[in-house]
């Protein structure tokens, strides 16, 4: 495929920072996504630049070789719309998806219409990074459905209401290894959702760092019954209003890994906030928002 220019964007880089990226320092194909732009269509011989672009990003992925490191570059402004289960599939290994604008350009993945509305991650090694993640309904069941091993979400969005919400916005399948989650920012403050991601089954090596998570997340924000190991949770601001014991950080009595530098707040008990009991654990704190004190050392040092 011919590329016709190499603009440059704005690219997250690994350790929380951002730098101009061309696409040329991307080997492979080049897909455009725009929505708004009245010369999109899905169909052949669309799609290879900006100015002709794809309609969806659905149809971006039936595009894009498997395992050959495919980038679709949504741009500002792009809408998705998804209303029904798997309505947005990703199952084409090693695709990456990068979203371009900031703020109200941001491209947007709005789950809408039914409960079961989700996007399915059926496979390997895909990378969803500067996307912003929408409930359009209420009680969407889990926004994200994870199904194969290694996907990253990078500097995404995620954004409920009063009204509209995920209950579960991350729902690994058991057996799914090496996810990571890192420098994404939820906002969702619906008493319907129960967790931020869900580790309710097992899963190895799994990343989640560097986010900043606000919500009323009745069960725990991170965590979950699933026995996950080499788990490691990073850095993380949670401020949950559920007032759910250990509501911030839980992992299973079993799960292994690391968990450490994590700062939360929400209306449980101070000592409840964070559970890891098999993890090492070190600097993570927690506090009751019930009265005017700093957060402390959770659990507390003996």
């Amino acid at each position: 495929m011919v590329k016709r220019r190499s603009p440059l964007f704005m690219q997250h880089q690994p350790g929380g920072v951002f730098g101009y990226v061309s696409i040329d320092d991307y080997p492979a194909d080049i897909w455009f996504v725009d929505s708004t732009n009245t010369a999109s269509s899905d169909a052949a011989g669309y799609g290879q630049n900006p100015d002709s672009p794809f309609a969806t990003l659905d149809y971006a992925v039936s595009a894009c070789a498997a395992a050959a490191g495919d980038v679709i570059i949504c741009l500002p402004g792009h809408a998705e719309v998804v209303s029904a289960a798997a309505g947005l599939d990703l199952d084409c290994q090693g695709i990456t998806i990068i979203g371009v604008g900031e703020n109200s350009l941001m491209p947007t993945v709005t789950f809408d219409t039914d409960v079961l509305a989700d996007m399915d991650v059926d496979a390997a090694d895909i990378t969803v990074q500067h996307m912003h993640f929408v409930a359009g309904i209420a009680d969407v069941t889990a926004a994200i459905d994870v199904n194969a091993c290694g996907f990253t979400l990078r500097d995404c969005r995620f954004t409920g209401d009063g009204t509209f919400c995920a209950t579960i916005w991350v729902q690994p399948a058991a057996g799914i290894d090496y996810i990571t989650i890192e420098d994404c920012y939820c906002c969702d403050l619906n008493a319907s959702n129960t967790h931020f991601i869900n580790l309710s089954g097992t899963g190895e090596g799994h990343i989640i760092r560097r986010n900043i998570l606000i919500g009323d997340f009745g069960t725990v924000c991170i965590g979950g019954a699933g026995v996950v190991t080499n788990c490691c949770v990073l850095d993380n601001r949670i401020y949950n209003i559920a007032a759910t014991a250990e509501a911030a950080i839980h992992l299973a009595d079993t799960a292994t890994g690391i968990v450490m530098g994590n700062m939360a707040g929400g209306t449980a008990a101070q000592a409840t906030g964070i559970g890891a009991t098999a993890c090492a654990l070190a600097e993570n704190y927690y506090g009751d928002l019930g009265g005017d004190v700093s957060a402390l050392l959770e659990p507390v040092v003996t």
